[in-house]
């Protein structure tokens, strides 16, 4: 299947230590088919605080990993049940990062759909909360 154009909606809400903060940005993309898994890739705003960073994410029927490279660097494997360690490379230093999976949800289509996903993180040996991460993504019309 080709590449889908679509908008991206990203919403996130993390709770560290009874403080919630959310975020929410806009991205253009494109979505793909790849037998059973969905690829959608798009570019990190200023406002996520990434800097210039690319952003895919895999969603298969048992696990989603969502890698960014750029002025961030990073690979997340979500399944839910499990915990999965790896690094978070900055500009700044790079910190081990662990992530638990506490639920995935996905109904994504060639018209879009939507990605939830609940997780815990540690940064660097200590918490860095919970994360509600919400995508919504929509196929832009056939462009001239």
């Amino acid at each position: 299947m080709s590449n889908i154009k679509v908008a991206v909606t990203i919403r996130a809400l993390q709770t560290l230590d009874g403080e919630k903060e959310t975020m929410t940005q806009r991205a253009q993309g494109t979505l793909r088919r790849e037998g059973e898994t969905w690829l959608l890739t798009y570019r990190e705003g200023e406002a996520s605080g990434l800097g210039d960073t690319q952003t895919s994410l895999e969603v298969g029927p048992a696990q989603a990993v969502l890698t960014r490279t750029g002025e961030v660097v990073s690979r997340m494997v979500f399944r839910p049940g499990q915990s999965q360690t790896s690094f978070y490379q900055t500009p700044y230093g790079r910190l081990p990062m662990t992530l638990r999976t506490l639920a995935l949800r996905s109904d994504l289509s060639p018209e879009g759909g939507h990605i939830a996903i609940h997780y815990q993180i540690q940064l660097g040996g200590g918490s860095a909360g919970e994360t509600r991460l919400r995508l919504t993504v929509q196929a832009k019309e056939n462009e001239p």
